[in-house]
């Protein structure tokens, strides 16, 4: 009887550990407010590479904040996606600094500056993809902390 009641013990710990091994394994990125006067275009999907990180003052000043987004299931257009940036950013106040763009790789970067924010939008295409269709990754990073 002891005997039973050690297993069922054991049996329950183990069946325990892998549910809570299962859930942690599992957890995704936990995103929290993005900046509303960031758009991006239809289609791109919230991606929880790089994590999502936003620290802003008790005042509401922007300190930094870094997250991404997915195109699904094809590479963006590097010109398309710059293009609609360069005229969307500016109707929420953005003033468009520079930009590096090749179309061949699939890689975009443009800066932007409002007051004392600077916006650089990052955009590559997701290296860790295998044997599936490829996607593009857009990171949104505000007051890059190495700049």
């Amino acid at each position: 009887m002891k005997r039973t009641g050690i297993i069922t013990l054991s049996a329950t710990l183990l069946v325990l550990l892998l549910v809570a091994g299962c859930k942690s394994a599992a957890a995704k990125t936990e995103w929290g407010k993005t900046y509303d006067d960031v758009p991006v275009p239809a289609g791109w999907e919230k991606y929880d590479t790089p994590p999502f990180k936003r620290t802003d003052s008790e005042s509401g000043k922007r300190i930094y904040g870094r997250y991404a987004y997915s195109s699904g299931k094809q590479t963006a257009s590097v010109d398309d996606t710059a293009a609609w940036f360069k005229a969307e950013l500016p109707n929420q106040g953005w003033d468009f600094q520079t930009e590096e763009l090749d179309a061949k790789a699939g890689k975009m970067e443009l800066r932007f500056k409002k007051k004392s924010d600077i916006l650089v939008l990052r955009m590559a295409p997701d290296e860790k993809v295998q044997s599936s269709n490829a996607f593009s990754v857009l990171v949104v990073e505000m007051n890059p902390q190495y700049d």
